[in-house]
């Protein structure tokens, strides 16, 4: 389904295109995961007090949804797009520039992350009206390519400016990088813009949000998405993480960033086929056990660079797969036509991050009570027992289609 209301004679992206144009959420998300943990370990921080960086920076994951109404109002989810990645991009560029400020690189990196996470609502919120029920697993494995892909190779890219170039141009190169990808924005077809305003939608916010929650298959996926099943935490601590390994920064660099950048690409392709085989929930869920399993393996292997090479790359992998099965899911609980999509794409990727800032920070202050291995056992045992519960209650109460590859209709 596309609408060329507002597209005119302008060429469009095909419908697995669109995905990609999210990238700048990936690359800020990156900077946050990765790219922070090699910079600020090579001045001496703390695993704990980089975990609690990343907690803070990452929370607008989880509460910037409040905002969201706003893309319900008036100008297009183009123009908001693009609006509010600027401002993440300028963030982020004046953040490379704070290292050794802590508290001023957190409010700064947090606040572009808000305006950032608010860019990527924006774009998913635009895509179910303006493709058909039939892409949501293909849209959902592009846009997981561009947003874990772009987080790899961004990471190793800023690690790679910051070490070769002085402050302010490094600073002004990655700004730059951020918004590259936003030209794709306007090769995307338009719905009607809203009629709504401003008033009226902050104003109805909150029985709309309710009028969201009532639906069934929303409230069993807020539930999937904001219990520890498959967050996947331990993404943000690898890149801080390669001294308890004896890796080198250059080795942390390349399997965390370009590395990492290959294998997410590879999973979240991967996860089409899983997608369209089996209900999106169950995939969601048994990626989470999958990566429990890495972090038990992990647990007794020796603290080698091999290990960790190998450990890294089969939990991003699973990671790449889960976000797939993520993406689709949410696109078939939203569904086309739907008046409060980038509202209701934002409470469910609230409720999806909510676990990773909370198990970040839990994760990292048991690193340093009990080390490396409390740090791996903690996400591992937490996964094992939601994703457990969790898989026994949806025998009972289920969501999604019988099978995933349906036809739209069907």
């Amino acid at each position: 389904m596309t609408n060329n209301n507002s597209a005119g004679r302008r060429p469009q992206l095909p419908p697995w295109a669109m995905g990609l144009a999210i990238a700048p959420l990936g690359c800020y998300f990156g900077f946050v995961s990765t790219a922070m943990g090699i910079l600020l370990r090579a001045r001496g921080v703390s695993v704990e007090r980089i975990d609690s960086i990343s907690a803070v920076a990452f929370s607008p994951t989880f509460w910037a949804f409040l905002l969201c109404p706003i893309l319900d109002v008036r100008f297009s989810k183009r123009a908001y797009a693009l609006f509010f990645v600027t401002i993440g991009a300028l963030c982020l560029g004046a953040a490379s520039l704070l290292t050794a400020h802590l508290t001023a690189f957190t409010v700064v990196l947090t606040i572009g992350c808000a305006a950032t996470v608010i860019f990527g609502n924006a774009h998913q919120g635009w895509m179910p009206d303006v493709m058909d029920a039939s892409h949501y697993s293909h849209v959902g494995a592009t846009s997981n390519v561009a947003n874990l892909g772009a987080a790899g190779a961004f990471a190793a890219w800023t690690v790679f400016v910051v070490r070769h170039l002085a402050p302010a141009p490094a600073a002004v190169l990655l700004t730059l990088t951020v918004l590259a990808p936003t030209a794709m924005l306007f090769f995307i077809p338009l719905p009607p813009l809203p009629t709504r305003g401003v008033a009226d939608v902050f104003r109805t916010f909150f029985r709309d949000l309710y009028a969201v929650c009532r639906r069934r298959d929303c409230v069993i996926g807020l539930i999937c998405f904001a219990a520890p099943t498959a967050c996947f935490a331990l993404t943000n601590s690898f890149s801080s993480l390669g001294s308890d390994f004896h890796a080198t920064e250059n080795q942390v660099t390349a399997i965390n960033g370009t590395g990492v950048a290959l294998i997410c690409s590879a999973g979240c392709l991967a996860g089409v086929w899983f997608c369209n085989r089996f209900l999106r929930r169950n995939v969601y869920i048994g990626t989470g056990f999958l990566s429990a399993a890495v972090a038990l393996l992990l647990l007794n292997a020796p603290h080698t660079f091999g290990w960790y090479a190998g450990g890294v790359l089969a939990y991003n992998l699973f990671q790449g797969v889960n976000y797939t099965a993520f993406s689709s899911f949410c696109y078939e609980i939203v569904g086309p036509a739907n008046p409060l999509a980038a509202t209701q794409i934002s409470l469910l990727a609230a409720a999806a991050n909510l676990p990773i800032s909370y198990m970040t920070l839990m994760e990292g202050h048991v690193h340093t009570a009990h080390g490396l291995r409390g740090m791996l056992l903690l996400d591992a045992v937490s996964t094992l027992i939601v994703g457990a519960t969790l898989t026994l209650a949806l025998r009972r109460f289920g969501v999604g289609r019988s099978k995933a590859a349906s036809p739209a209709g069907s």
